[in-house]
């Protein structure tokens, strides 16, 4: 008799494994957690009380899409005013995610990364316009950067932080094969969970480019990783 094969066991640290194509059983352990900032917030009020005045609306994570659709009409501001900008997003789940929301007027990046984002705004973009971007407190500068040094009038706010999720139990490592991470941030909360190095005999599996980069950067602790793209 053959002997079974043994399926593929993948953990999964992110927030939203929906459309994560994968072969094997996934377990999914999110090991981060985002809180949306106080509406009270100054940077965070102030920002959105500006909103009748944006032409373009940067998105560059899913993350704060359900969060203006509870503040925008907190202050005084309908659906139906989003709709009316241009939205940039990052990618096309964040795309899908708007479309479900009633947000069809989308541009969406080519290069699913903060650059991605960069390239839209050169492209596509007039100098006349005034941009708004909300995002996590730990978000990269580029986009900010740039904004600053081509001078575009725009406004920004930490809408949201995301922080690790210390769970009730671990999960026994040894038995998956294979370990996603989705962000920088999965990766620090992972250290900070467990309490140890990333594992030498598991795939460690980053998405997308920022996130590759970010867990290669551990790579001089270790020596013997797998790296997938």
């Amino acid at each position: 008799m053959l002997q079974e094969m043994r399926v593929k066991q993948i953990l999964y640290l992110g927030l939203d494994p929906t459309n994560y194509q994968h072969h094997g059983e996934l377990t999914h352990y999110p090991i981060i957690q985002t809180v949306p900032r106080p509406i009270s917030d100054p940077e965070v009020y102030a920002a959105l009380s500006l909103f009748d005045h944006y032409t373009h609306l940067i998105i560059s994570s899913k993350t704060s899409i359900p969060i203006l659709l509870d503040y925008l009409p907190k202050t005084g501001f309908s659906l139906k005013r989003w709709a009316e900008m241009t939205t940039l997003a990052v990618g096309q789940a964040t795309m899908r995610q708007l479309q479900r929301s009633g947000i069809s007027n989308i541009l969406t990046a080519e290069n699913e990364t903060a650059e991605g984002i960069v390239d839209l705004i050169k492209n596509t973009v007039p100098t006349s316009a005034y941009l708004f971007w909300p995002h996590s407190s730990g978000a990269r500068s580029v986009i900010k950067d740039f904004l600053l040094a081509q001078q575009i009038n725009h406004e920004e706010c930490s809408l949201y932080d995301t922080i690790p999720r210390p769970p009730a139990t671990l999960p026994n490592l040894s038995v998956f094969d294979e370990i996603v991470f989705t962000s920088p941030s999965t990766v620090d909360a992972f250290i900070e969970v467990f309490g140890q190095p990333l594992p030498s005999n598991i795939t460690l599996t980053p998405i997308g480019p920022i996130t590759k980069e970010y867990l290669n950067s551990y790579k001089n602790s270790f020596d013997k990783r797998r790296i997938v793209l």
